[in-house]
């Protein structure tokens, strides 16, 4: 889980913080969110009543990493609506996506601010109307104020959060049950909940094991949701490189991709990531490679990730049989990763920042010893 519960929706992911947040505790009981409902293969989700082409054109610019555009247009929908708390909580979640996208943690005070003013507002339109849509946003909010607070080791706050946030998606499925798009947080939670389970065995010890529930209330979300099939495919390729479903989560990318006309970043990593594990050493230095190109004179800096794509491009370029030059890359990235101040960084996806230290430290040992058999052969 600490390797885990930074992301987000790695690269254009709305929604992703609450989604991997809300694993760590069992916090609604066996309902209607606890199962998949019967649809017909065309069904899809009915749009916001209000917000539908704006929020659309706004997660579509957020999927291909167009995060400044994405934000203005929630900004001006915050205009338009002031006291309404969806544009705040997509114009939130832009910003979290943006800051896990490149791995910096500028934006911080934005969201929690932005989060608060969401609960704020459904909370009080909520005593005049019970409305699903409200449910929708209300609970996905509590569940970043939840990830935020569960960062800060406040774990009361956290759990009283996680517990509203999903008794809020069962609350708007139970309101109107074609809302399928809530299916993204419920599949992620029944996911994540026991998935890691191990490193929150304290507290999680009695919990049924619904990691396959989870894994197809994502892939019903892809499938059946409005505004979710963007962000479900990648906690469902997450999910599934964590259970290391390589070949699965290959698919999922091809989706993804599908989708687009130009990669994001994590689109390079999951693929830099994946091939990794299939020895294909020459794409992982390229999507490394791209990565690093890309991130190295951003505006805002992430000494982390630029460390974690030299140990990539060390690696691929060692198993390609150039071990000299590969040290010279990992030493560099070793250099580097002093300047890293952690309060400033969201970690990676998969490993936090101390394991890719470990990794780069006992690949550095490995290509001095193989350094050393070259000279002395």
């Amino acid at each position: 889980m600490k390797n885990f519960y930074h992301r987000v929706l790695s690269g254009g992911i709305i929604y992703a913080t609450f989604l991997l947040m809300v694993v760590f505790i069992n916090s609604s009981p066996a309902g209607v969110g606890d199962k998949l409902p019967v649809v017909t293969a065309e069904a899809i989700a009915p749009p916001d009543p209000l917000f539908d082409r704006v929020v659309a054109r706004g997660i579509e610019l957020t999927f291909n990493d167009r995060y400044e555009e994405s934000l203005a247009l929630f900004d001006s929908l915050v205009q338009a609506y002031p006291n309404h708390p969806a544009p705040y909580f997509f114009r939130s979640a832009t910003y979290q996506n943006w800051m896990s996208s490149y791995r910096f943690n500028k934006f911080q005070k934005e969201v929690e601010e932005n989060v608060q003013t969401v609960i704020d507002l459904a909370g009080k339109m909520l005593k005049e109307k019970d409305d699903p849509w409200l449910h929708f946003y209300i609970g996905a909010a509590y569940g970043y104020r939840g990830f935020n607070r569960f960062r800060k080791h406040n774990w009361l706050g956290a759990y009283k959060d996680a517990k509203r946030g999903v008794g809020n998606f069962e609350k708007a499925l139970l309101a109107d049950s074609t809302l399928y798009d809530v299916y993204l947080g419920l599949g992620s939670y029944y996911y994540w909940r026991t998935a890691k389970s191990k490193f929150l065995r304290l507290i999680t010890f009695w919990m049924r094991d619904k990691r396959e529930l989870g894994l197809k209330q994502l892939r019903f979300a892809i499938e059946h949701g409005r505004y979710a099939p963007n962000e479900a495919s990648y906690v469902l390729l997450m999910a599934l490189f964590n259970e290391k479903k390589y070949a699965d989560a290959e698919v999922i990318l091809e989706e993804i991709l599908s989708r687009k006309k130009t990669s994001s970043l994590s689109d390079y990593y999951f693929r830099g990531r994946l091939v990794a594990q299939s020895g294909n050493w020459p794409e992982v230095e390229t999507a490394f490679r791209t990565i690093l190109n890309k991130i190295e004179n951003y505006k805002f800096t992430s000494i982390g990730y630029q460390v974690e794509c030299k140990y990539w491009i060390a690696r691929a370029v060692s198993e390609q049989g150039h071990k000299a030059q590969a040290l010279q890359i990992a030493r560099e990235a070793q250099l580097q990763s002093k300047q890293r101040n952690k309060e400033e960084e969201i970690e990676s996806i998969i490993e936090n920042f101390g394991q890719i230290k470990k990794n780069l430290e006992k690949l550095i040992k490995e290509l001095k010893k193989a350094n050393r058999k070259s000279v002395g052969s």
